[in-house]
């Protein structure tokens, strides 16, 4: 014998099903454009069935439906894609900011042009130049110290540079520290949420995605591991730091920076690398320029100012033969061609007499911080040349007028020294670039080639990486993503399972009419 109501359970559990089938695509019809949200299903299983109800066991054959139910409402998301996808996503992030950061050392480089460093170099060798044609002249003198000054202000200028670069990186790292922190802090937060719904059996799905896009911008921060137990338990290490541990959580520090093995603040911390290697880059060129050991040849002679020693055997104007490596007396007149070995283009200018009283060890540079060691951001031309250009030392000789030292303004000996320096080769560290050995313009040429290779190498790696992190990124829009073509075909599937159950309950009471107020009315 059977229910005779058993029909309308049937349609009602359909309907309520078809009913919530409904409600959920409609929910992610409304977050198709949601960014994060991971499409929901509606899992659905028949209901339990029942026997013929008897005393005992039916005999009719078979079972009754009982109708259909949902299990579940779950949302479509692969844990490995998301896996793949914070790891591609910190590895470009860090690559991104390198990118940007040696864009803006070789903006502040500026090579190839005419304005560049390599320009004001061009222009201070000239002036050396036309300074050996005619040492007297005063225009050569000021036009040599002017363009001493603009070299100096340039490398100055570089370096300013270089520190408001290293000032943004650090502001940016502070930025982001507490972006991150912010980002940390919000998903402890959604885990006790999540552990408080799904602790009475319901599925925190939208708590779950806001987690997941918390958990994605975390990882353009900082490298990250997530960990989730099927117990529930759920962590994240970041830069080799568990800062969360279910609903707890540990702030981010700037030390972070030095512990990151992607993001944005591991692209920060290699950025600030670029940025010390390429000052050391350029104070190793500035120091040896300045300070460099090099031989020179004096082809005219000269006339030592101090006691000195020369690399070769010199003969004096009273014949007197100096061997190589024997000190040569101060004021001793030299008629054969000479070398020494002085420290750069200061050692050389040392040499060589003024315009003014014949004074000699004149340091054509200095420090403003009184090392000897010279820099991008310490080197200045000497303020006693720039105020009064007679000190510029080109000349090698000087005679004795009146018991007076008098330079003989015509020679051009250190000039003519100082100019071929330009071609000299000199000795560069051999850690910082391919160069270890060569000129001063090959040294900057090799630094500039090393710029422009490492800049390229990081734009490709950046794009490499994009390429790769989008690809991924379709992978997980595939399986997570709303697809409104797929949801408008189930949407009328249900809606006619919906309107279909409506008919039968229907059809059912229709029935049950015909049974209460139609029947048995035979006879009467």
């Amino acid at each position: 014998m059977r229910s005779t109501f058993h029909g309308l359970e049937t349609s009602k559990r359909a309907i309520l099903t078809q009913h919530t089938a409904l409600l959920t695509v409609g929910h992610n019809i409304a977050n198709a454009a949601t960014e994060g949200y991971s499409r929901q299903r509606v899992n659905l299983s028949a209901t339990r069935p029942i026997e013929a109800p008897g005393m005992q066991s039916s005999v009719a054959p078979g079972q009754l439906g009982t109708g259909v139910q949902y299990d579940s409402i779950e949302r479509l998301r692969d844990s490995y894609l998301d896996l793949q996808y914070r790891r591609e996503n910190a590895s470009l992030n860090m690559w991104l900011v390198r990118n940007s950061t040696l864009d803006s050392i070789v903006a502040l480089i500026n090579e190839p042009s005419e304005s560049g460093l390599r320009s004001v170099m061009d222009k201070f060798w000239n002036s050396l130049e036309v300074l050996n044609r005619d040492p007297g002249l005063l225009s050569a003198r000021i036009d040599l110290v002017g363009a001493a000054v603009n070299l100096t202000d340039t490398l100055n200028a570089l370096e300013t540079g270089l520190q408001a670069l290293e000032s943004d990186i650090q502001q940016s790292i502070n930025r982001k520290v507490n972006q991150a922190n912010v980002l940390i802090e919000n998903i402890a937060n959604l885990h006790t949420l999540i552990r408080r719904t799904e602790a009475m059996g319901n599925n925190a799905n939208d708590f779950r995605d806001q987690r997941d896009l918390l958990v994605d911008q975390l990882s353009s921060i900082i490298d990250i591991q997530v960990i989730e137990t099927p117990e529930g338990d759920y962590s994240i290490v970041a830069g080799g730091v568990t800062v969360v541990a279910n609903d707890a959580f540990t702030p981010l520090t700037a030390d972070s920076v030095t512990t990151a093995a992607g993001g944005e603040l591991a692209g920060y911390r290699y950025s600030l690398e670029e940025i010390t290697y390429i000052r050391n880059q350029l104070n190793a060129m500035v120091d040896t320029l300045v300070n460099g050991e090099i031989t020179v040849r004096l082809e005219n002679g000269y006339k030592t100012s101090r006691d000195m020693v020369a690399l070769n055997e010199v003969r004096l104007a009273d014949d007197t033969v100096i061997p190589a490596g024997q000190t040569i007396p101060a004021g001793s007149e030299i008629v054969t061609p000479v070398e020494f070995r002085v420290n750069g283009f200061n050692g050389l200018h040392r040499l060589g007499y003024a315009l003014t009283d014949g004074q000699t060890d004149i340091p054509f540079f200095t420090t403003s911080d009184g090392s000897d060691t010279f820099t991008l951001a310490n080197i200045r031309v000497n303020s006693v040349i720039r105020n009064d250009t007679n000190f510029v030392a080109a000349s090698g000789k000087y005679e004795i007028v009146d018991n007076e030292r008098v330079t003989i303004r015509g020679n051009s000996d250190i000039a003519h020294a100082l100019t071929e320096l330009r071609d000299k080769v000199f000795q560069f560290p051999a850690n910082l670039t391919s160069l270890s050995s060569g000129t001063i313009d090959d040294y900057f040429r090799a630094l500039v080639g090393d710029l422009g290779t490492r800049s390229n190498s990081a734009f490709r790696q950046a794009g490499n990486l994009q390429n790769v992190t989008d690809a991924v990124n379709m992978r997980r829009q595939e399986v997570s993503g709303v697809s409104l073509d797929e949801e408008m075909a189930e949407m009328l599937r249900f809606q006619h399972a919906y309107n279909a159950a409506a008919r039968n309950m229907t059809t059912v009471d229709e029935m049950l009419d015909r049974i209460i107020n139609n029947m048995g009315l035979v006879g009467r």
